[in-house]
């Protein structure tokens, strides 16, 4: 057994390279800043009651000038936000008009929080929410729609699970902290439907992106639960900046950081495949692949139907669904960027059958794809111990044996000077199936990864983006049916 902490991944920007994704973005700009190609101006529509379309734009026009970093005894964790505008780090604006912004009458509100159930009220607010949506997508020239659900409507939704889960006994979980792969007696009762996930769903249909905002984030009063004063899970006015408008960057098309690849490596495409259950709850499990390369595009697949194995209990796909699913994916690469890769990465939530081995190797041989990576990254209860009072570094690496590894990707940071976690963090177990890399290599490009979510500028995030985004996008898709056209882009499901 060999233990050593892995270096933190460096990350490029547009004129240099940084640790830190926000000081990156400070000190040297997005990627392409200074081309007359990327977008120097977002145009930005509105949807949400009267209160929220007026505070989170009145929010938006106060950060232009930036927000001073909350005092703090390790400044570098929480760094102030510079601005967003022309002569911001971003070089890029945004604006909007009267008529970006629509405004949904607080009776319809009311009146869709009076549906005899929860799923009926969101169906309903979902609803109202994607007919305004559909009017800027349809007759404006918006890049961005930001959707803002008032606080009241969250607060009643809120509740209204409070109730279920008395009234019934159990404790009732959405669809998010579901096990991937549960079987159906471990299921819930009555599937409870995700506000946010079933906007997206019904948004793929647009052609331009939504940001889903919530109160909290634009410093809206919420009813929420709060930790010492502040609503639970909300973080600082300037990291909450940060993460807003750096999302918004990329969904304008911007590119805010790409992974740093040296002349030497071998051109990568990274697939992300993780499963999700229907929301007809038949039991029946689809595959989701998310394509990313080294620049950090990203390409939603939709896979075929998987099977739950009698073996390992675990869901998996046919031969035929495996080749397909790779050659689709390595396709999607192809028409990118002219030619496929000469390396192919897969991270999978599940092991591998000898059927979904096959249909990789078949796939890659028809392609001519050399070197392969088969990878299976999940959490794992093993826990080491350091001395003194905070966890493992993040980066701290142990090989068990040729084939099994772990790797803290959530951990203390010397950067920041301190463990940014409230618990104690879980670390990844890195199985290699099939590689052609050392497993030292392979764990040090899924630290590189966590730091590839434009949701989060601060760099600790504990999953890998192919995994993270595979999930995310199966929460998204359950909602959808299976012969249903959806968008590609990443940043429709982000």
């Amino acid at each position: 057994m060999r233990v050593e902490v892995l270096p933190e991944p460096d990350l490029e920007f547009g004129a240099g390279t940084h640790i830190d994704i926000r000081y990156g973005l400070r000190d040297y700009g997005p990627i392409g800043f200074d081309k007359p190609t990327t977008a120097k101006t977002i145009n930005v529509g509105f949807v949400g009651s009267a209160s929220t379309v007026y505070g989170v734009r009145e929010w938006m026009v106060a950060a232009r000038n930036g927000i001073p970093e909350k005092p703090s005894r390790k400044p570098k964790f929480r760094p102030a936000f510079p601005g967003f505008g022309a002569a911001s780090p971003f070089r890029c604006e945004w604006v909007t008009e009267p008529r970006y912004e629509r405004t949904i009458e607080s009776r319809k509100l009311e009146a869709a929080l009076a549906k005899g159930s929860r799923n009926e009220a969101i169906q309903e607010a979902v609803s109202l929410f994607l007919e305004e949506c559909l009017y800027l997508d349809s007759s404006t020239n918006v890049d961005v729609i930001i959707c803002a659900p008032p606080s009241e409507l969250l607060g009643k939704l809120d509740a209204w699970n409070s109730r279920i889960r008395e009234g019934t006994g159990r404790r009732f979980s959405n669809a998010r902290s579901k096990s991937l792969y549960a079987s159906g007696r471990d299921q819930m009762l009555d599937y409870e439907y995700d506000l946010h996930d079933l906007l997206k769903a019904k948004c793929l249909s647009l052609r331009r992106p939504i940001q889903f905002v919530r109160p909290p984030t634009f410093g809206e009063s919420s009813k929420s639960a709060s930790v010492r004063g502040r609503p639970k899970g909300i973080q600082d006015a300037a990291t909450r900046a940060w993460n807003f408008h750096t999302a918004l960057y990329y969904k304008a098309g911007g590119t805010p950081w790409r992974l740093l690849r040296r002349t030497s490596d071998l051109e990568s495409c990274y697939v992300g495949v993780s499963f999700f259950r229907s929301i007809d709850k038949l039991h029946i499990h689809t595959s989701v692949a998310q394509v990313f390369n080294e620049r950090g595009e990203g390409m939603i697949l939709r896979g075929g139907e998987a099977r739950m194995s009698k073996d390992d209990f675990q869901p998996h796909l046919s031969e035929e669904d495996m080749k397909v699913l790779l050659i689709t994916a390595l396709g999607a690469f192809e028409k990118e960027h002219h030619h496929l890769p000469a390396r192919i990465v897969v991270h999978k939530t599940s092991g591998y059958s000898s059927e979904e081995l096959k249909g990789c190797e078949v796939a890659l041989q028809e392609l001519h794809v050399r070197h392969r990576d088969l990878l299976v990254v999940r959490g794992t209860r093993v826990k080491l111990f350091r001395n003194g009072t905070y966890p493992p570094l993040r980066g701290t690496f142990v090989q068990l044996d040729e084939q099994h590894s772990i790797l803290y990707s959530r951990g203390s940071v010397p950067f920041f000077e301190m463990y940014p976690g409230l618990y104690v963090p879980q670390a990844l177990e890195i199985q290699t199936v099939a590689s052609d890399e050392s497993p030292k290599v392979l764990a040090q490009e899924i630290l590189a990864l966590t730091k590839m979510n434009w949701n989060n500028t601060q760099f600790d995030s504990s999953l890998p983006i192919t995994i993270k985004a595979a999930r995310q996008v199966g929460n998204i898709l359950r909602y959808t049916s299976g012969d249903q056209s959806i968008q590609t882009r990443y940043a429709f499901f982000m």
